[in-house]
């Protein structure tokens, strides 16, 4: 059975059931990271088009400095990434237990069930969108280190080896990633069309 960058080899030399071999070895594996990473079927398999059309452009440009499976899952997770973004659904559940504020600030921001009282309810969306706000502000790397490791619950190795790092490595950049989130809440982020006397005293 040939390796998957043998396959990549063929298909550049022009043998299209060779990207069609990758495609069957990889399409169940990219519709689970795109549902975990989405939540419903219809949007992971639609992810899942966007992936391999992606990945059909982007093969020339695998040098095979990493896995290829790390590669296709780096590019997959980026690409849901950029789906939710654009959908404007941000996830931050597990940001409470993984950022160092203080837990009865920051836990209305990452409550999964809306508040019942209205005023809370408002108090708990506009925490959301400070976060939100937040992490836009950081650079992209560190961004999707935090949305991949503190907002999708991906485990310190599975985020290493999508990046191609050591988990050494991946621990000092997820320090300084939060640490940089950290920085730009306690300076207060502003969010258009929402006031608040909590303003952003969130850390």
């Amino acid at each position: 059975m040939p390796t998957d960058e043998e396959l990549v080899a063929a298909y550049l030399k022009g043998d299209e059931a060779a990207f069609e071999e990758i495609v069957r070895r990889y399409e169940d594996r990219l519709y689970r990271l795109s549902y975990r990473m989405l939540g419903n079927h219809h949007d992971a398999l639609d992810a899942v088009q966007e992936i391999l059309v992606k990945l059909m452009a982007a093969l020339p440009k695998f040098e095979g400095r990493s896995r290829f499976g790390t590669w296709v899952y780096r590019l997959a997770a980026n690409t849901c990434l950029d789906i939710r973004r654009k959908r404007g659904r941000t996830a931050a559940e597990s940001l409470e237990a993984t950022l160092e504020f203080s837990p009865a600030a920051s836990l209305a921001i990452l409550d999964d069930e809306p508040a019942d009282n209205p005023d809370l309810y408002l108090e708990q969306q506009y925490r959301e969108n400070v976060v939100r706000a937040a992490l836009d502000k950081l650079p992209e790397s560190q961004r999707r280190l935090l949305e991949l490791r503190d907002l999708e619950d991906f485990s310190n190795s599975q985020v290493a080896d999508m990046l191609g790092i050591e988990v050494g490595a991946l621990k000092a950049r997820l320090h300084r990633a939060r640490q940089a989130l950290k920085r730009v809440l306690d300076a207060g982020v502003y969010v258009p069309g929402y006031t608040s006397p909590a303003a952003t005293d969130l850390a």
